[in-house]
């Protein structure tokens, strides 16, 4: 499973404000890497779950079967992220 998501700096950001954008490869519940892109358009249609801290348009990557997410927090960490994701506390846009 591969979760992508903006980041500025150690913290998830929103894709306008990153300076860079990441694909974090799950394995098992654990990190097993991370992969930096080299832009946005460089997720779609590569990650299953793509993470912001806030609503953005996402409709591209729902087109190619990805489903967005958004986080409680905007200051969180990659591991903060994981752990969020892995305990099911990452909000779906449709709930939102």
């Amino acid at each position: 499973m591969i979760i992508g998501m903006p980041m500025k700096g150690d913290f998830i950001s929103s894709s306008d404000e990153a300076e860079k954008f990441i694909k974090i490869y799950l394995n098992e519940g654990k990190i097993e890497k991370i992969e930096e892109a080299s832009s946005r358009d460089e997720l779609v249609g590569k990650v299953n779950f793509f993470v912001t801290p806030k609503e953005e348009y996402v409709f591209d990557f729902l087109n190619e079967g990805a489903e967005p997410l958004t986080t409680p927090a905007e200051n969180m960490t990659i591991d903060d992220v994981v752990s969020a994701f892995l305990f099911r506390e990452l909000y779906s846009y449709a709930s939102i």
